[in-house]
């Protein structure tokens, strides 16, 4: 019971009914509701858990849309209203053909600023989502051309009824013949060699989810990593990975923490989310140790019905036995980004990143079907939604061992810039936007963000 006295006001669930879930088995629809059949509470509080189980639904990135609404019923013997829950979603495309053309630069700005087309790997294999309709998730990959190699991975099988404990592996064959080796006048420098490979790594990650409730997860993984490079690595960077032996094995660790309390994580308007995590490895026979501390904040804030306020902040310090490049990589690297730097990177062993935007709905969220048939349905019906967004980003790379030729690390970072974010259908989200950085340098950036792919 979520209201421990009934009082004339106080609705009743009585049912709830799903529809629209042609694979999705029910009990993964209810896993992500906020209330159950027989709690009873006010009706503006209904309202609110409405709102908070169409968000939850929204970010398992099961489906395209998802409407919930309720309908009074009959009285209940205590003389409490009682309603029915209505939910109907639209599943999403599950099966992808993994047949895909991906850029290798840490964003597209990158490649388009080198256009590079020896840095393209293409792939081929599948990946689904939803299995079985228990929101499980399999993928296996074939990778040729800068990138080669084999991706074989399944994910959120459950251990229990209650779909708290979870389970999932991961295996990676990965072959290149380029390799980050180093990074000079704040810019990353690759290694290419035509005869052989410069990194030859076999991967396997074991990964156990806990999740409570509906809002925190808990996640353990536990992997371990033999890695190859060429002997010119070591020649060109003696510090590449803190051993001088070309042929390294790594045990790895890594604890994720996180809170979820945005309405919509692919592209969040309101709300807010909380993020941690600590990472261990040792390597070169126990030779070598590091270990990193990542902390996460978002913030969400709709100022009026189009105008949103947000700011992101992201620190992490790290610590190891011995200089090591590959594991000073900070800014410019994953999610670590910092407005008008897209063209560099800034290593060190510790960061922290304060990210400021704010944004205007140009065009609301717009509905368009494609074609009459029903044949394709779950791509016919394509949504959009358009913002122009102000940008302001703060930051600071604290490194020892910062070389003379790289000037950003150890100072204050700040870049400010203006553009259009496009969101639309399978949380794709299109980014365009002018930018300029502390040193005065400004020019057009361009981001994709396709979780799919």
């Amino acid at each position: 019971m979520i209201c421990g006295f009934i009082t004339a006001t106080d609705i009743c669930i009585s049912a709830i009914s799903i529809s629209g879930n042609k694979q999705t088995k029910d009990f993964t629809i209810l896993r992500e509701l906020p209330f159950h059949v027989g709690d009873v509470m006010a009706e503006d509080k209904l309202i609110e858990q409405l709102t908070v189980a169409t968000n939850h639904l929204n970010n398992t990135s099961l489906f395209n849309y998802v409407n919930i609404d309720y309908i009074p019923d009959t009285l209940t013997a205590s003389g409490c209203e009682s309603c029915v829950i209505m939910i109907t979603v639209e599943e999403r495309w599950y099966y992808w053909p993994q047949v895909s053309l991906k850029l290798e630069d840490r964003n597209l700005s990158n490649w388009i600023h080198d256009r590079n087309f020896d840095r393209i790997t293409i792939g081929w294999g599948m990946r689904v989502y939803n299995v079985l309709g228990l929101r499980h998730k399999f993928t296996i990959s074939d990778y040729f051309g800068f990138e080669k190699g084999l991706r074989l991975g399944y994910s959120n099988i459950a251990l229990d009824k209650k779909r708290t404990k979870m389970l999932g592996f991961t295996m990676v064959a990965l072959y290149n013949r380029t390799l980050n080796v180093s990074s000079e006048n704040d810019r990353v420098i690759y290694l290419k060699s035509r005869n052989s490979f410069l990194d030859r790594t076999f991967e396997g990650v074991v990964n156990y989810t806990y999740r409570p409730g509906i809002r925190s997860v808990h996640s353990f993984n536990v992997g371990y990593k033999r890695t190859h490079i060429g002997d010119s690595v070591l020649m060109y960077n003696s510090d590449y990975w803190g051993t001088q032996n070309a042929i390294n094995h790594a045990i790895s660790f890594l604890y994720e923490y996180s809170f979820e309390h945005r309405d919509y994580a692919a592209y969040p308007t309101d709300g807010y989310f909380i993020g941690s995590s600590i990472t261990g490895l040792t390597a070169d026979k126990m030779r070598f140790f590091y270990s990193e501390l990542n902390l996460r904040f978002q913030y969400y804030k709709p100022l009026s019905q189009r105008w949103f306020w947000d700011s992101r902040l992201n620190t992490g310090v790290t610590f190891k036995n011995k200089h090591a490049y590959i594991y000073d990589q900070h800014v410019g690297y994953e999610e670590k980004n910092i407005t008008g730097y897209d063209y560099y990177v800034i290593d060190g062993q510790h960061h922290i990143i304060l990210n400021n935007d704010l944004r205007y709905c140009l065009m609301p969220k717009k509905i368009f079907i494609l074609g009459s048939s029903d044949s394709g349905a779950k791509f016919k019906k394509i949504h959009f939604t358009l913002y122009a967004k102000l940008s302001y980003d703060l930051g600071y790379v604290c490194n020892d061992y910062r070389s003379p030729s790289n000037t950003l690390a150890n100072t204050l970072l700040w870049g400010s810039g203006f553009g259009l974010d496009l969101v639309t259908y399978y949380d794709i989200v299109l980014n365009a936007s002018y930018a300029i950085n502390k040193m005065g340098y400004g020019g057009f950036y361009f981001g994709i963000k396709a979780p799919l792919f």
